[in-house]
């Protein structure tokens, strides 16, 4: 419960979002999550969720696909939860 607190107050929307990403793939790269369920995840909005991955997206680091999010790019994804 600690952790979980300390990942919400202290690390930045973008570190807990790629970070839940991995955590939710599965080996294939596929993690069968809707933005919202993020978003609840990481203490956010849809909205701004929906925004970060398509930024993600539009980098080459996924591919969006409804109910659906695809890691095209697992090393890059794994810098930004780091920083």
């Amino acid at each position: 419960m600690f952790t979980l607190i300390n990942e919400v107050a202290f690390a930045p929307l973008k570190q807990r979002l790629a970070q839940r990403l991995l955590a939710e793939a599965d080996p294939r790269g596929v993690a069968a999550v809707t933005h919202q369920k993020l978003a609840d995840d990481v203490g956010s909005v849809r909205e701004v969720v929906s925004r970060l991955l398509g930024q993600w997206a539009e980098a080459g680091l996924m591919e969006l696909r409804r109910g659906a999010i695809e890691i095209v790019d697992r090393t890059s994804l794994a810098v930004a939860s780091r920083h």
